[in-house]
């Protein structure tokens, strides 16, 4: 059985700055961000028209895209940071190799996962507190912030990836069979239009895991393209 979920509902206002010159990246904040109650979006292009906002408005949170040659992330990092507290800006990375910015105190690559910037911008008091380690079934203990699995039985632990922390944390939260597209939007940020094996992989590595270490062959139950924790 997965531990019940302690929901607190706290409706605080997040006012997010987004320093950005692409526009069509500007339209993808604002559509996926903007349906947020919670959240209040404020655009800038540039340094002079960041620093008439912050005087203007209490920011909570920057993002900050690694920009052309006219808008350069960089500067602007800088700028703000000698204003504002270290720990509210976000860097967003163009490419893996992009430099990160020392003042920065977290970084995304591109494309965005949405979900994962929310994890970042959105308060504690916000989100759905839950249990740091939550009890499920076949004996097993999942350890939400060490990335581990627990077997009482065997009294031996073993370390997921990233990612199946990710897809089992969000089985756990749904308590239900989650469709493959959903998992594909909320985990990887891929839309229903995309084509790819990348879920399946991950799961049968995972069940493997698991059964390899644990003996338990039943753990994510699939049914019509759905996924559930058994």
């Amino acid at each position: 059985m997965v531990s019940k979920i302690k929901k607190i509902n706290i409706i605080n206002i997040m006012k997010i700055l987004i320093v950005e010159n692409n526009f069509l990246l500007k339209e993808n904040f604002f559509s996926q961000l903007d349906l947020k109650s919670n959240l209040n979006l404020f655009f800038s292009s540039s340094i002079l028209k960041s620093k008439r906002i912050i005087i203007k408005e209490k920011i909570d949170f920057f993002i900050i895209s690694s920009l052309g040659s006219k808008l350069n992330s960089f500067n602007v990092i800088k700028e703000i940071f000698d204003q504002k507290p270290r720990k509210k800006i976000i860097q967003i990375l163009d490419k893996v190799d992009d430099n990160k910015h020392k003042y920065s105190s977290h970084y995304l690559k591109k494309p965005i996962v949405f979900n994962k910037l929310l994890s970042l911008i959105i308060k504690p008091k916000n989100r759905v507190y839950q249990k740091k380690n939550l009890e499920l079934s076949n004996g097993l203990i999942f350890k939400r912030y060490q990335r581990k699995l627990l077997s009482i039985k065997k009294k031996k632990e073993i370390v997921l990836t990233e990612k199946e922390s990710e897809i089992l944390n969000y089985l756990i939260k749904e308590k239900k069979f989650v469709r493959k597209t959903d998992l594909l939007h909320n985990i990887w940020g891929f839309n229903n239009k995309v084509k790819t094996r990348t879920l399946e992989t991950h799961i049968y590595r995972l069940r493997k895991k698991i059964n390899k270490n644990f003996g338990i062959k039943k753990f994510i139950f699939v049914q019509n393209n759905s996924y559930k924790i058994v």
